[in-house]
C-alpha cells in the first residue's frame, strides 16, 4: 500500500516537472521568434527579395548595388489607371507619377508595399525591421527589394547600401514590428538625407511609413508616423498615393507651394524665397565668431505665417549658415515643413504632444508646451552630440541684424563665469520708454528664455527632472525656480534682440498690444558691447556700487490714492543717473517694487523682471535709472538713512482699511 502511494506520488512528480519543462520550452522559443523573427522564414530566402543572410554584408550590398543600376528587376509597365486600382488608390496617377501604397506592419502584422499595381512587399516577405522597395525615377519601375533588420545589427548595411544607390533613385519603406532599438546615429541621418522629418524621433516599436529620394534637396513629405507607447506598437500607418517623378524639385518650388497656399499673398507675389545675404557670390567664407558656428533650435508648431518670419529674419543675418538651423515642428502638420523646404532648412517633426501616462490624462497647453521642448532639446542634442551651447528660438520670434553678434561678444563670459546661467536676447522691460542703450548689458537672477543660450552643462542638469505630465505647468516658469536656477544669473541686453510678433500663443490681443507690442527692438548691426568685461559677478556688483554712489537718490512714496504715481518723480533732464529707493517690509517683498513696474510701463504681472539682488535697472527719459529696494545689499551703503524713517511714519499715519 505504501508503495503503490510512493509510485503514485513519483509519477504525479514526473508528470508536473515534464508538464514545467515544456511551458520553459515554449516560452524560451516564443522570446527567440520575438527577438530574432522565426528560424523557418529568416533562412529560407531566395536571393531575389533582397532580404540579407548570412553571407558577408559588404558582398551582398555591392550585388545589390549592381543590380539597381543595371535595372536587371524586369517589371511588366502597366497603364496608370490599373495600377493604381491594383494599389487599391482611388484615383488616376498621371503618366508623370508612380502608383504607390504602403503601410506599416506592428509586431503580429506585416509591412506592405504596392508600385504600379504590384505587391513587392508583402505578408510573405515583410520582416521585422526596414522594408524597403528602390524605384527608378526615369522608368517608374522597381529595380530592388530589401529588408534589414536592424535589431540583429544590419544598421552599417543600411547606410553602407543607401550610400551606394544612384543619385535620384526612390526609397519607399515601412517598419514591421521594431526598427527602433539599436538603431544607429548614422542610419537616422541617411535616412533624413533621404527626406524624412521624424525619423529622430523614432522610439521602440515605433510604426513609420515613407517615400523619399536619394539626393533631395528638403522633406518629401510623403510621411507617416505613429509612436509606440511603452511597449505596445504604435497604430499601422499607410499611404496611398501618386508620387511625382520630380517630387524634390516640386517642394521647393514656391510657385508649386502658391498654388496649394495662395494665403501666403508676399511670398507668392514675389515668386521667390529669400536669398542669403551675399549668395550671388561664388564662394563664402563662413564666419569665425563663436556664435555662428552654434546650432539654432527653432522649437514650432502649426503657425507658418510667424515661422515664415522668424526664418526670414534668421537668413538675412550676414555669413549666417543654413546648415545649422534646425526646426523642430509639434505635430505633423505639411505647411510649416514645406516652407522650411522653401528656405533649404532642416526640419524634424514630432507626433502632436500626447500623455504618456498609463491613466490618459488630458494635456493643458503648458503640458504640450513642455513636452515638445523636452523632446526638441533631447534630439538636438543627440543630433550634435558635440557641440557644447547651442541657441533656442520660437517661431513667433525675429531677430534683429547683429542677433549672432551679440551671442558672439557674449559668449566667452558665459563659458568664464560659472554664476552665469544662460545669455539672453530678450529685455522684459525693454520698452520703447524704458530701454534705449543697446550696447549696454545687465545681470538677473530672472530667466526671461525669448531667444538664449542653451549650455550641455545646464541641460543634463535638467533633462531628467524636466516636468512631468500633467501639471500645468510652464517649462520656463519651472527653470526660474532655484533647484534648476540654483543662485546662477542671467545676461540680457537694455535692447531686446528678438521681438515677439504672435498674438496667437498669448493671452488675448490685449495683452498682446500691452506687453508684447511696444518694445524696443535693435534693427543696427554690428552694434559692439561696451560692458562685457564688467559682467562677471564681482565686477558687476562693483559697477552698480560706482553708479550708486553718483547717482541721484530719490525716495518713492507709496501710492495711497490710485493713480499710477506722480509723473514728476523723474525731472526733466537726460544722460543722468537716478536711483529710486522702494519700501520693503522684507528681503521678498517686492509690492511696491511692482507698483513702480506699473508706474514706470513695465512687465507687472507676477515677479518683477530683471531682478539682480533687490534692484532692477531701465531709461525714462534718457536718464539711466537703478530701482532699489530698501533691503537690497546695496541699500545698505548708499539709500539715505532718513528714508526708512519717513517711510514708517508714513506707514502709521495712513489710514486703517475697514
Amino acid at each position: 500500500m505504501v508503495m503503490r502511494k510512493n509510485s503514485r506520488r513519483n509519477c504525479f512528480f514526473l508528470i508536473n516537472w515534464l508538464l514545467s519543462l515544456t511551458v520553459i520550452v515554449l516560452l524560451s522559443l516564443n522570446l527567440y521568434i520575438t527577438l530574432y523573427g522565426s528560424p523557418l522564414t529568416s533562412s529560407q530566402t531566395d536571393g531575389k527579395s533582397g532580404v540579407l543572410s548570412n553571407v558577408p554584408i559588404s558582398g551582398q550590398v555591392k550585388q545589390q548595388i549592381k543590380t539597381i543600376n543595371e535595372s536587371t528587376v524586369n517589371n511588366v509597365q502597366q497603364s496608370s489607371l490599373s495600377s493604381a486600382r491594383l494599389c487599391n488608390i482611388p484615383y488616376q496617377c498621371k503618366d508623370t507619377e508612380f502608383a504607390i501604397r504602403i503601410q506599416s506592419g506592428s509586431r503580429s502584422h506585416s509591412a506592405r508595399i504596392c508600385v504600379n499595381g504590384k505587391y513587392y512587399i508583402d505578408q510573405k516577405s515583410s520582416r521585422r525591421g526596414f522594408n524597403v522597395v528602390v524605384i527608378n525615377p526615369v522608368t517608374r519601375k522597381v529595380v530592388d527589394t530589401i529588408i534589414f533588420d536592424i535589431y540583429a545589427g544590419q544598421s552599417t548595411a543600411m547606410v553602407e547600401y543607401i550610400e551606394n544607390v544612384a543619385t535620384g533613385h526612390y526609397f519607399a519603406i515601412a517598419t514591421a514590428d521594431d526598427a527602433f532599438f539599436r538603431i544607429s546615429k548614422d542610419v537616422k541621418q541617411a535616412i533624413e538625407r533621404l527626406g524624412s522629418v521624424t525619423v529622430h524621433t523614432f522610439n521602440f516599436r515605433t510604426s513609420w511609413v515613407f517615400v523619399g529620394r536619394k539626393g533631395t534637396k528638403g522633406a518629401t513629405l510623403v510621411e507617416e508616423i505613429a509612436h509606440g507607447v511603452q511597449y505596445s506598437p504604435g497604430a499601422s500607418k499607410s499611404i496611398a498615393t501618386c508620387i511625382p517623378i520630380n517630387l524634390d524639385s516640386k517642394m521647393t518650388d514656391v510657385s508649386f507651394f502658391c498654388e496649394n497656399h495662395s494665403e501666403f499673398e508676399a511670398l507668392c507675389k514675389k515668386g521667390t524665397a529669400i536669398t542669403l545675404p551675399g549668395s550671388e557670390t561664388k564662394q563664402k567664407k563662413a564666419s569665425v565668431k563663436a556664435a555662428y558656428k552654434l546650432p539654432i533650435a527653432i522649437i514650432a508648431g502649426n503657425r507658418p505665417f510667424y515661422l515664415q518670419r522668424c526664418i526670414e529674419s534668421l537668413l538675412r543675418i550676414p555669413d549666417i549658415d543654413p546648415s545649422r538651423i534646425v526646426i523642430f515642428i509639434d505635430g505633423f502638420v505639411r505647411t510649416p515643413v514645406w516652407l522650411a523646404n522653401l528656405y533649404g532648412i532642416r526640419t524634424i517633426v514630432f507626433p502632436k504632444s500626447v500623455s504618456s501616462a498609463k491613466k490618459k490624462l488630458k494635456l493643458r497647453k503648458a503640458d504640450q508646451v513642455a513636452i515638445h521642448y523636452r523632446r526638441s532639446l533631447g534630439t538636438l542634442w543627440d543630433i550634435y552630440d558635440k557641440e557644447s551651447s547651442a541657441i533656442i528660438l520660437e517661431d513667433d520670434l525675429i531677430v534683429s541684424p547683429d542677433f549672432l553678434n551679440y551671442f558672439s561678444q557674449t559668449l566667452p563670459i558665459l563659458k568664464a563665469d560659472k554664476s552665469i546661467l544662460t545669455i539672453s536676447a530678450w529685455n522684459s522691460n525693454g520698452y520703447k520708454t524704458s530701454s534705449r542703450n543697446n550696447s549696454l548689458m545687465y545681470r538677473s537672477d530672472y530667466f526671461p528664455g525669448m531667444g538664449w543660450i542653451l549650455t550641455r552643462t545646464f541641460w543634463d542638469e535638467i533633462a531628467s527632472k524636466w516636468p512631468r505630465c500633467c501639471q500645468g505647468v510652464n517649462w520656463d516658469d519651472w527653470i526660474r525656480l532655484n533647484p534648476q536656477g540654483r543662485g546662477r544669473d542671467i545676461i540680457y541686453p537694455d535692447v531686446s534682440r528678438t521681438y515677439h510678433i504672435g498674438i496667437e500663443g498669448v493671452a488675448d490681443e490685449k495683452f498682446y498690444k500691452l506687453h508684447f507690442e511696444n518694445h524696443h527692438f535693435n534693427t543696427v548691426p554690428d552694434v559692439k558691447l561696451l560692458n562685457v568685461n564688467s559682467l562677471k559677478k564681482v565686477e558687476y556688483d562693483k559697477e552698480i556700487r560706482r553708479i550708486l554712489k553718483a547717482a541721484i537718490p530719490i525716495r518713492y512714496i507709496k501710492n495711497t490714492n490710485k493713480k499710477s504715481c506722480n509723473p514728476k518723480i523723474i525731472p526733466d533732464t537726460s544722460g543722468r543717473d537716478y536711483a529710486i529707493y522702494f519700501y520693503q517690509n522684507s528681503p521678498n517683498d517686492f509690492r511696491i517694487g511692482k507698483e513702480l513696474c506699473t508706474c514706470f510701463h513695465l512687465w507687472d504681472i507676477g515677479q518683477i523682471r530683471g531682478l539682480y539682488h533687490g534692484i532692477f535697472r531701465f531709461y525714462n527719459k534718457e536718464n539711466h535709472i537703478i530701482a532699489v529696494g530698501s533691503h537690497s545689499k546695496f541699500a545698505k551703503d548708499f539709500m539715505p538713512k532718513k528714508y526708512v524713517n519717513d517711510w514708517l511714519s508714513e506707514i502709521k499715519t495712513q489710514p486703517k482699511k475697514t
